[in-house]
This record gives C-alpha cells, sequence and structure tokens, in this order.
C-alpha cells in the first residue's frame, strides 16, 4: 500500500515532524498561516494515546521555531477519549500549556464524539484561553453550538464536514448544507473571536467575499482555512487580496489510513479531490 504514497503526498505533509516542517516553513515564507495536524485517530490503547501526546508535545516544542503562530488540532480520541475521558482531558491539558502562545484547536470528528468534544472545550477553555473549536455545518446543532461558542468568546473554525452522518442529524442535500454554512459563517464572520471560515468552494467564498466586503468586516478579524495541497490557486488568490490564509497541514504515519478513510466514508471526497486537482492545473477559478 505505500505505493500509495506518492499520490498521497500531495495532501500529506510528509510522515515525519522533520519532513513536514519543512513544507510548513515554505508556507511561511509564502505568507501562509498553518494548522498542523498530527494524524490518527480512535485510538484503543493507553500507550497509543501517551505516544501521540508525546508527539504533540514535540511538535510544539519546535513551534517557536517554525512560526510565531501556529494552529495545533487534535482529535480527542487520538489523546484517548474512548479509553479514559479523565486521562484524555491531562493530555489537553499537558498540550495546552505547552503551546502557549499559540492555539490548541479541537477538530470536530465524527457524531459520536461531539458532544464529549463540546463539553471539554466548553469546561477547559475557562482555564486555558488558546484554546479553540472546529464546528460542521452539516449537523444540526450546529447553529447553537456555535452561538454557545461565540457566547464563550471560544474561536471557531467552520467546516462543511466530512464524515457520513444519517439523515436525523445532519443535512444530506449539497444546497442545504452550503446554505447552513453561509448562515453560520456569515454569524462567526460578525460575532465571532478570530475564526476561521474553511472551505475550497468557489461559490461559498464569492458569497462570502461580497459580504465582507458589504459589512466592511476587516481582514484581520478572521482567517480563510484550507486543506494542503487543495485548491493552492484560491489560497493564493485569497492571500494576494490581503486576506489571512490558513492552511490545514497534516503529517504522520497514519496517512494512509487517513486517505482511504476519508475516500471511503463520502463518495463526494473523490470527486472533490478530483475536480480540484483538474480545475488549478488548468486556471479555471477565479473568485472575481
Amino acid at each position: 500500500m505505500h505505493l500509495l504514497y506518492p499520490i498521497a503526498k500531495r495532501f500529506i505533509a510528509g510522515e515525519d515532524l522533520q519532513t513536514a516542517a519543512k513544507a510548513i516553513r515554505k508556507l511561511i515564507r509564502a505568507g501562509f498561516f498553518v494548522s498542523v495536524d498530527i494524524l490518527g485517530e480512535n485510538v484503543h490503547d493507553r500507550a497509543q494515546a501517551e505516544a501521540a501526546r508525546d508527539a504533540y508535545l514535540e511538535l510544539l516544542r519546535r513551534a517557536d521555531d517554525l512560526s510565531p503562530s501556529l494552529d495545533i488540532s487534535v482529535k480527542l480520541s487520538l489523546l484517548g477519549l474512548d479509553i479514559d475521558p479523565e486521562l484524555c482531558k491531562t493530555h489537553l491539558e499537558e498540550l495546552l500549556r505547552q503551546a502557549v502562545p499559540h492555539t490548541v484547536r479541537l477538530d470536530m470528528e465524527g457524531s459520536p464524539h461531539t458532544q464529549a468534544t463540546i463539553d471539554r472545550v466548553t469546561e477547559t477553555h475557562a482555564h486555558f484561553s488558546n484554546l479553540g473549536q472546529a464546528l460542521q455545518a452539516y449537523l444540526f446543532r450546529s447553529e447553537k453550538d456555535l452561538e454557545s461558542l461565540m457566547a464563550q468568546n471560544i474561536s471557531v473554525r467552520l467546516c462543511k464536514g466530512a464524515y457520513k452522518e444519517p439523515s436525523s442529524i445532519a443535512f444530506q442535500s449539497m444546497d442545504d448544507i452550503r446554505a447552513n454554512f453561509l448562515r453560520l459563517a456569515r454569524l462567526l464572520l460578525k460575532q465571532g473571536h478570530q475564526p476561521a471560515i474553511a472551505t475550497h468552494d468557489e461559490h461559498l467564498l464569492k458569497e462570502l467575499l461580497a459580504f465582507i466586503e458589504q459589512e466592511k468586516i476587516p481582514a484581520e478579524n478572521f482567517y480563510f482555512e484550507m486543506l494542503y495541497g487543495v485548491a493552492r490557486d484560491l489560497q493564493k488568490q485569497l492571500r494576494d487580496r490581503g486576506y489571512r490564509v490558513r492552511v490545514y497541514v497534516p503529517y504522520g504515519q497514519a496517512w494512509l489510513p487517513y486517505t482511504l478513510r476519508r475516500l471511503a466514508e463520502k463518495k463526494e471526497n473523490v470527486l472533490f479531490v478530483a475536480k480540484n486537482i483538474f480545475k488549478e492545473a488548468l486556471g479555471l477559478r477565479k473568485l472575481g
């Protein structure tokens, strides 16, 4: 399966920190901000959770050398949430203490972990202000979660959502997901604390750029966020227009299960990657 790595490496910055650091520095020199993710989730062994904590601590020890302002993305299930919530809490707090002045942001995982993640960020942010949260616009509950997080001044990254979820809890059609994303993104841009609007969707970006101009929202009040290796043309266009663009950079040994799981969960993910590569290669996208 390692034969797939030449394909995956467009979207993965490397299998270790040493390799990923080169990609991170290159992005920062090019005028981008960076969110770093160590690949892995759903561990069921204490030793694996402790190894993940140690890998993040190593990253954080080098964070100042990489950038004065990194966003570190963490999945609670990688820190041991499914083993022992108290163990997970201890690991997270260790990372937060080491992270200052950088931000640790909880990735939102599949729906079995949603409430536990919201509970953890709410409780922990009261003691660590450098903690943020990601939300998925396709979940019905996300509007209430967003209102609660904004009221607590917790920084939010808003994305559409990558996991396959049932119709009882999530929008299924792309039109409905886009409409909810747009509504929540407008709320964040007006009322959120240093939010990140995470999308590669040209339609949404054009709508949001018009809204930002109409409402005269300062560029330093928010970030656009996009995945490493995806829509690089749009990343550059936004940067060149004076917006802060944060690139989500994943690395680690778990690149293969990460890639295969994401592609298997939703067939739209395969089409999304293929269309983005095609459009970027032909220079077909312009934000106006």
